[in-house]
C-alpha cells in the first residue's frame, strides 16, 4: 500500500485499511558530500532507536538532522510520527504543518497529517490534506481510501461514495472497500446499486453472513420483505449463533406480522447477547402488539436504565404500564419521552388516553389534537432494519473498517 522511502521507513498499519503513519524522505540534494553522509548516518540512527523502542533518544537523533538542515521533510515527518504514535498529536501535527509550510504539495506529509487528524477522529479536518496527496499522486488507492474513510467519519456518504467508487476500479477485489461502498449505498437509498455492491462483495468474501445481511437490508428498503426475509433466514443458516443475523431476521418477522417467530428469534439474539438493547425493545414491542404487556415491561424498564433518553422505549412503557393498570406511572413515562421527543403522535395519543381515565378530560383533548396535527404532518417514518439495527448491523463498525467514533483525543495544535 505505499513505498518504501525515508530513513528506510516503511507505512505502520493500524488497521488493514487505516494505515498509522507514512514518512517521506526529504531531498539531499544541494548538500556538501559529509553533510549527507552525516544526515544520513543520523537518520538511521535514529530509525534503529525507533525500532528499539527508544523514542525520546529518536527524536533528539531527528532533531540534531534539523539542526543540519532545518529544511529536512523526513526529520520533520519522523518527529510527527513519533509524536503521533505516543499519543501527543498535538506536537505531531505542529511538525507537519513545519514541513508543509517548506513543501505544501509533499505527498506523504499531507498523507500523515490527515492520519493524525483521523488518529485525533477530527475527519472534518483530515479532508483538506487527503485531498492535496489525491491531487498530488492521483494513482495512490492508499489516498482515495484516506480520503474516503475521512468522509465515512463524518457519516458524509455523499462525498465518500466517489472516491471509494475509484478505489473500487483500481482493485475491484477489495472486500473492505467494498463493504464500505456497499453501507454507503445503504445510507443514501442507492439500493439497486447496493444490490450490485453484495454480488462483488459476495464474490469477494463468498462465506461472509454480511454479504446476506447487507442484502436483506436493501430488500427491506426496497420493501421487498419475502427476499429480505429469505436473505436473513440465509445469514441465519451461515450464523446461527449470531446476535445481530438473528435480531435481525427477527425484526423483519416482527415487520410483517409474524409476532411468533418474531418472539423466538428475539428472544433468542438475547440469549446469545443480553446487553442488546434493540433487541429488548423490539421484543418488547413484540409483546406489545400481541396483548403480552406484562412480559414487556421489564424489558423496557431495562431499555431505559441502559438509555434514558429513549423516547421510544419511555413511550412503550408508558403504553405497558397503563394497559397493566398503572395509569399514574404511565403518565409518568408518557410524558418524560413527550419531553425528549415532543414530535412523537402515538406518545401523545397514548398520554389522551390516560388523561381521559383519569378525568382530565381538557389534557386528553389537547393531546389528541396534538396527535392530528403530528399525523397530518406525516412526520413519522417506516422503521428499517437498517435504522434498527444501529451499528450492530453495520458490516464497517463490526469488521472494523470504519472510522473510530469515541472520545478524540484534541489535536490542539491545529489550523
Amino acid at each position: 500500500m505505499g513505498r518504501r522511502l525515508g530513513f528506510h521507513s516503511k507505512i505502520m498499519l493500524r488497521r488493514r485499511y487505516l494505515p498509522g503513519v507514512l514518512v517521506l524522505a526529504a531531498s539531499l540534494c544541494g548538500h556538501p558530500l559529509r553533510a549527507q553522509n552525516s544526515i544520513q548516518a543520523i537518520g538511521a540512527q535514529g530509525e534503529q532507536l525507533e525500532r528499539e523502542g527508544r523514542p525520546a533518544e529518536a527524536a533528539e537523533a531527528y532533531q540534531r538532522i534539523l539542526a543540519l538542515d532545518p529544511k529536512s521533510i523526513a526529520a520533520l515527518n519522523h518527529l510527527g510520527a513519533l509524536y503521533v504514535r505516543q499519543g501527543r498529536i498535538r506536537e505531531g501535527i505542529q511538525f507537519y504543518q513545519r514541513a508543509l509550510q517548506i513543501s505544501p504539495l509533499d505527498f506523504g506529509t499531507n498523507l500523515n497529517l490527515g492520519i493524525a487528524y483521523v488518529k485525533a477522529q477530527d475527519y472534518k479536518r483530515a479532508v483538506a490534506p487527503f485531498h492535496q496527496a489525491v491531487q498530488a499522486n492521483p494513482t495512490s488507492m492508499q489516498a482515495y481510501q484516506l480520503l474516503a474513510l475521512a468522509y465515512v467519519g463524518q457519516e458524509d456518504y455523499e462525498h465518500a461514495i466517489p472516491e471509494l467508487e475509484r478505489v473500487a476500479k483500481l482493485s475491484p477485489g477489495d472486500a473492505g472497500n467494498l463493504y464500505l461502498l456497499s453501507r454507503a449505498y445503504l445510507q443514501t437509498k442507492r439500493l439497486d446499486k447496493a444490490l450490485v455492491a453484495f454480488d462483488k462483495l459476495a464474490a469477494a468474501d463468498p462465506n461472509s453472513p454480511w454479504v446476506h445481511i447487507l442484502r436483506g437490508q436493501a430488500y427491506d428498503g426496497l420493501a421487498d420483505y419475502g427476499k429480505s426475509i429469505d436473505e436473513f433466514e440465509a445469514a441465519r443458516q451461515q450464523q446461527p449463533s449470531d446476535p445481530t443475523v438473528r435480531f435481525s431476521l427477527g425484526f423483519m418477522y416482527w415487520k410483517v406480522g409474524r409476532f411468533a417467530d418474531a418472539e423466538a428469534e428475539l428472544t433468542k439474539a438475547l440469549e446469545l447477547d443480553p446487553n442488546f438493547p434493540e433487541a429488548k425493545f423490539y421484543l418488547a414491542h413484540t409483546y406489545l402488539t400481541d396483548q403480552k404487556a406484562q412480559q414487556s415491561i421489564p424489558l423496557l424498564q431495562s431499555v431505559v436504565a441502559q438509555d434514558p433518553g429513549n423516547a421510544r422505549a419511555m413511550r412503550d412503557l408508558g403504553k405497558a404500564l397503563n394497559q397493566t393498570g398503572h395509569p399514574q406511572e404511565a403518565e409518568r413515562e408518557l410524558e418524560e419521552s413527550l419531553r425528549v421527543d415532543p414530535s412523537n403522535a402515538e406518545a401523545h395519543y397514548q398520554l389522551a388516553q390516560i388523561y381521559r381515565q383519569l378525568n382530565q378530560p381538557a389534557k386528553a383533548e389537547q393531546e389528541l389534537e396534538s396527535t392530528k396535527n403530528l399525523l397530518a404532518e406525516k412526520r413519522s417514518k417506516e422503521e428499517s432494519v437498517l435504522a434498527a439495527a444501529g451499528k450492530r448491523g453495520d458490516a464497517t463498525q463490526q469488521l472494523g473498517l470504519s472510522p473510530q467514533k469515541d472520545t478524540p483525543a484534541a489535536p490542539d495544535g491545529t489550523h
